[in-house]
């Protein structure tokens, strides 16, 4: 059964960017299927869920041998967010949220459980990536996202309306989505597609990898992604440059900060009237986006004081604007989205597992994933949609998943 246990968590994490899903139809808002609003089932859970099966075989392991004596916090953060989900004025919608987060966390806790080396892990997560780069190339190339239901994948054409697109003069190019529900969510992606390569030491294919991630990461045309993953690589280099004593190692650094440098650079030459709009923001596709944004959280801001304590209930912010006559735009900062939904006492809730978390393994650890907060600050997917949560699982695992040498000594 070992052979078994090594590829469950593998193929999961393989599967875990693809959005083929069983879904039932649900309520309307605004004219618009309501997503949050589905029955949704993500065939990706499945190795999810045997993975989580393979780690519950296993020994229990504690997370870490020397946990911090204040465990209670963090049950006092779940708590407090499951306080929000019993309040919640659509409770179906709200569990639907939590379950699945509760998948994810579960999962994240396999990993662990498993004894996953942060190599091992990093690996399987740039290869997962990969497929995605490369869709997104293709489609920004061919202007046209060719959609297929096996790979949960809808079809976009850039003289859609509703279609991320960058208005150059009387042109509509088309932003590269990959298989994933929008441009920024691929670029974020991409982002920790980034950081996890630059980790991975001593394999040829990184430059490769590198390099592939960089292309896709321009065509994406996402800000919030493109500043994410410029600090999340200058802190992860610096970090390395640190910790790194011969220089093989200094070399192998400053070759991936080149390749990174030069892709970008090539690309960015072949696309500059395009990268000089999303720069400025003067375009009026742009102007429109940037007062839809505001707009959307001056409106949540204005809710919250409706339900200021405990929140709406966790996915039911476009219900709570739609029905308040303020369309369904969801405010693109997800400290808001999360005061809308889970109120003071869930984010602080919410707080409190973050302190937790950081606490477990020490900030230390925790600066390279300093790349999560643009996409918080300039989006809400990491909330509110189950590919964001998913690239939020993925970021924590990466703080707490273990160096080779420390995993073959705990296993010995």
């Amino acid at each position: 059964m070992a052979w078994l246990r090594e590829w469950s968590w593998r193929i999961a994490l393989l599967a875990l960017p693809w959005q083929t899903r069983w879904f039932q139809e649900g309520p309307m808002l605004g004219g618009l299927p309501w997503e949050q609003g589905r029955w949704v089932f993500y065939v990706s859970w499945i190795p999810l869920l045997f993975t989580l099966f393979m780690a519950c075989r296993e020994p229990f392991k504690p997370v870490n041998e020397s946990l911090p004596p204040k465990a209670w916090v963090g049950l006092v953060g779940i708590f407090l967010l499951g306080l929000s989900v019993c309040v919640s004025i659509d409770p179906v919608v709200s569990i639907r949220w939590f379950l699945q987060a509760t998948i994810l966390v579960f999962f994240a806790w396999s990993l662990l459980q498993l004894n996953v080396s942060r190599v091992e892990f990093l690996t399987c997560c740039v290869l997962a990536i990969v497929p995605e780069a490369v869709l997104g190339i293709g489609q920004f190339v061919g202007q046209e996202v060719i959609g297929s239901k096996w790979l949960g994948i809808s079809s976009q054409l850039p003289a859609t309306l509703g279609v991320s697109v960058v208005e150059v003069g009387s042109r509509r190019i088309l932003r590269a989505y990959g298989g994933l529900p929008h441009p920024n969510i691929l670029g974020g992606w991409l982002a920790f597609g980034l950081i996890a390569a630059t980790q991975i030491q001593k394999r040829t294919w990184v430059y490769v990898v590198t390099f592939l991630f960089s292309v896709a990461l321009v065509c994406t045309f996402s800000r919030s992604a493109w500043i994410a993953a410029a600090l999340g690589l200058l802190i992860s280099g610096v970090s390395l440059w640190r910790a790194s004593w011969t220089l093989d190692d200094k070399l192998r650094i400053i070759k991936t900060g080149l390749v990174i440098l030069v892709s970008v650079g090539l690309v960015g030459i072949g696309v500059r009237d395009i990268l000089f709009v999303r720069v400025s923001g003067d375009a009026r596709l742009e102007q429109k986006s940037t007062d839809e944004r505001m707009g959307a959280i001056r409106n949540a801001w204005s809710l919250i004081q409706n339900h200021p304590v405990l929140g709406s209930g966790p996915n039911t912010a476009l219900k709570v604007l739609d029905e308040a006559g303020l369309g369904i735009v969801p405010p693109h900062l997800t400290f808001v989205l999360m005061l809308l939904e889970v109120g003071i006492l869930g984010t602080l809730g919410f707080i409190l597992l973050l302190g937790y978390w950081i606490r477990l393994r020490g900030a230390r650890v925790v600066l390279p994933l300093f790349f999560l907060l643009p996409l918080a600050l300039f989006d809400h997917y990491l909330w509110s949609l189950w590919a964001g949560k998913c690239l939020l699982m993925l970021a924590m695992v990466y703080s707490l998943t273990k160096d080779e040498k420390s995993v073959k000594n705990a296993v010995a």
